[in-house]
């Protein structure tokens, strides 16, 4: 067995498991799996992966489908042929063409912190949340925008501080040629 192989906990794809599973290493999960699953390390669920329920871990590679609240404290890979719906919690993530995403995320240094009432209802205290800078609006600001881009008014997904951002940017950048 490869050293790679002997802390990776494998559950092939005849495996059909309900309830609570957790695994204090990395796992590769290739069958069905229903309930609440909490993996330390990567967990990988393969193209023929399906899981509902909610997903812990410290990172997640998804190839297959998945219906779950998500929390996953060092990033998440949607990767080709992937699907997902539902809450997403990470510091990271990426979402490669041909993976499908359903539903809300919330990303950054302070997701953990915002996934609190989902841990909480797995008793799970949420990590202490990661120093970070404090940065302006201006400090994102490095080209103008031109007329035609995005009207900050017909974005509806965008949280409302980063709505009000697109509208003084642009608000700022009319008024310069104005």
């Amino acid at each position: 067995m490869s050293e790679a192989m002997k802390n990776k906990t494998v559950l092939g794809p005849d495996c059909r498991i309900s309830g609570e599973l957790s695994l204090d290493n990395d796992a590769v999960i290739m069958g069905q799996f229903k309930g609440t699953l909490r993996v330390s390390g990567t967990l990988e669920l393969t193209d023929s992966a399906e899981v509902a329920g909610t997903i812990i871990v410290g990172h997640l590679r998804l190839a297959g489908r998945a219906e779950a609240d998500v929390i996953a404290e060092n990033g998440l890979e949607l990767l080709p042929g992937a699907q997902l719906i539902g809450q997403v919690y990470t510091s990271n993530l990426n979402v490669v063409e041909g993976a499908v995403f359903q539903g809300d995320v919330c990303i950054g240094p302070k997701a953990m912190e915002a996934a609190g009432e989902v841990l909480a209802q797995h008793n799970i205290a949420a990590p202490a949340p990661a120093a970070t800078e404090d940065y302006t609006e201006e400090q994102y600001i490095d080209e103008p925008i031109a007329e035609e881009a995005v009207d900050a008014s017909e974005v509806k997904t965008v949280p409302g501080s980063v709505n009000a951002i697109l509208q003084r940017r642009r608000a700022k950048v009319l008024s310069t040629r104005g």
